[in-house]
């Protein structure tokens, strides 16, 4: 009853937010309705659900937590840049965090930090990026068209976009929900450097083309040629164009270095270059998915067994075939043709790109195709947002009209403004305790494994019995210190001994004896595995990123500290400019 009873409260919330913009223009008739603050109120409606207190009952809500809780902790013990997961994989660990996104996992750990539990820190995290989302796209929207209503308009169809919908409450995907958030700030700024210069502005917009890459690259490299084509089509293909285009992709590409630069560093130690993916049997939806969900009447975007509907949104139809349309009779403004035909275009180009008929490309690109085509609809949902704002303004004077496609956006979606359900006796302390197990539960990152592990059984269930394993000899174990990189033990071997150390194998470990380097292997599971001469053996093993990585990390970093350096002076001197002189 969960899910139904949280309709009725989006149908009173939706009525009481109606039943208040009436009473408003009844009681003020003249004055007109502040668009934007009418924005922030719609924009609430899709949250409420959030509140709700205990996990979602369905996505991967929890795994986020548990990612979290893994990338709180490593932050903790003072690795800024965490790579290593200790307690999950049954505290066997794995390098997750060197080949995951990483920025979202900042941002819960921040709410963390300053208070809030994990569960209430993944649902600020939500419903502030769910709601900032339409408010970064009016501002973009509204400096583009110069217009209250185009603005609005735009933003309300990028906020009830079914997948943008579809990813908050159904699968809970934190690095596509933060990349909604991400790309209108990106051509905010983009549009201020196409029309106004600035090194600023060029360095912001390349700023947050970096953010947007460690929030989810394969969104980030959809968006490169998109950059690409929307900053020739405004300056034209020559010198000015191409360094506008060269210094935001290089700006992103050193800020995410170290994001997209492990798999090319560690792709021979990985489960997938020993056990590739057969791209060819990945799924890719059909023009009847993207058109129409099956479920009650094609209002609902989730099936009874969680199945995900990838559609395209039916308010999103709409403006598309009514653009079509017009071309078509050639009422379309003659100024604003070419780019309106560039979106159409890009449209089109990324419903192929998101189909079946585009396989025979995709599967020539393993690393990218891997992450679905159906991600692709993020880029479809801002360039129909972008369509809808063009529409909006082409028929400010049929408010009537634009009215109706605007509340038809909206409640052709309320079925979808919450989770199924929410499971309230799930809180911190429950998904601590399963921390361990939830990998082989389904928290796994199936790109992150080693090439060592077991390819039956790629993941442990059973938490050790102890840390350090004597496995032939006899010798007794005292355990020192433990973090997630660094394992200190004493080993009183009466003979010589070969020894287990419950850590899953990766390039980066290493072990001393007595101060002394000693070769360590994995086992036919994956397991660090190792000899130890008879005696008093003072064992410490560690990680350490390789050296390129390390290098990597330290250009990510420093460059994201002079940017942020760079654009506090920047305002700051600008600031004080405008300050009255005595």
């Amino acid at each position: 009853m969960d899910p139904y009873k949280m309709v009725y409260v989006n149908i009173i919330a939706s009525l009481v937010l109606l039943a208040g913009v009436l009473i408003y223009r009844f009681i003020y008739p003249k004055k007109k309705i502040n668009l934007f603050v009418l924005l922030m109120l719609i924009s609430i409606l899709p949250v409420i659900s959030i509140l709700r207190s205990g996990a979602y009952e369905s996505g991967d809500f929890d795994i986020h937590i548990y990612r979290t809780m893994a990338f709180y902790s490593s932050l903790l013990e003072g690795h800024l840049m965490p790579s290593w997961a200790e307690n999950l994989n049954a505290t066997y660990g794995y390098p997750l965090f060197i080949f995951n996104y990483t920025l979202p996992y900042y941002v819960l750990s921040f709410f963390h930090f300053i208070g809030f539990s994990f569960i209430a820190s993944m649902k600020l995290f939500l419903g502030l990026n769910l709601f900032s989302s339409g408010i970064f796209m009016y501002f973009m929207t509204k400096e583009k068209f110069k217009n209250e209503l185009a603005a609005f308009t735009s933003s309300i169809f990028y906020i009830f976009v079914p997948y943008h919908l579809i990813s908050v409450h159904f699968k809970i995907t934190i690095g596509e929900i933060l990349a909604f958030t991400i790309l209108p700030i990106i051509f905010l700024f983009l549009n201020r450097l196409l029309k106004k210069g600035g090194i600023i502005n060029l360095v912001l917009t390349g700023f947050f083309f970096g953010l947007l890459t460690l929030s989810h690259i394969f969104i980030a490299m959809v968006i490169v040629p998109i950059f690409f084509v929307y900053i020739v089509f405004h300056l034209k293909f020559n010198l000015k164009s191409l360094f506008c285009f060269v210094s935001i992709f290089l700006i992103g590409a050193l800020i995410s270095l170290y994001q997209w630069l492990p798999p090319l560093i560690y792709n021979k130690y990985l489960f997938i270059h020993r056990y590739p993916i057969d791209t060819a049997s990945l799924y890719y939806p059909t023009i009847k998915d993207l058109l129409y969900s099956p479920w009650r009447f094609g209002l609902l975007f989730q099936g009874p067994k969680g199945q995900i509907s990838d559609l395209i949104g039916y308010a999103q139809l709409f403006i598309i075939l009514s653009f079509i349309l017009l071309l078509i009779k050639n009422k379309i403004p003659k100024i604003y043709k070419k780019e309106i035909i560039a979106w159409l275009m890009l449209f089109f180009l990324l419903i192929f790109f998101i189909t079946p008929y585009s396989k025979i490309i995709w599967i020539h690109l393993p690393l990218i195709s891997d992450a679905g085509t159906q991600r692709l609809l993020i880029p479809i949902a801002f360039s129909t947002s972008i369509l809808a704002g063009f529409f909006a303004f082409f028929n400010q004077k049929k408010k009537i009209l634009i009215g109706t496609i605007i509340l038809f956006a909206i409640f052709s979606t309320i079925l979808n403004w919450g989770q199924r359900a929410v499971i309230p006796q799930i809180n911190d302390s429950v998904l601590l305790k399963n921390l361990p197990y939830s990998t082989s539960q389904g928290e796994a990152h199936f790109y992150a494994n080693t090439r060592w592990v077991n390819p039956n059984h790629p993941w442990f269930s059973q938490i050790p019995r102890s840390s350090l394993q004597i496995i032939s000899g006899d010798a007794k174990v005292t355990n020192l210190k433990r973090f997630s990189v660094k394992h200190k033990y004493i080993v009183n071997a009466s003979t010589s001994v070969t020894v287990k150390e419950n850590t899953l194998f990766f390039p980066g470990w290493t072990a001393t004896n007595n101060g002394k380097p000693i070769n360590i292997g994995p086992d036919k599971n994956g397991i660090i595995t190792f000899t130890l001469p008879k005696g008093n053996n003072r064992l410490e093993l560690s990680f350490r990123d390789l050296f390129l990585f390390t290098l990597s990390k330290t250009i990510s970093a420093g460059v994201i500290i002079l940017i942020l350096l760079y654009s506090a002076f920047y305002f700051i001197k600008r600031h004080s400019n405008k300050l009255p002189k005595f």
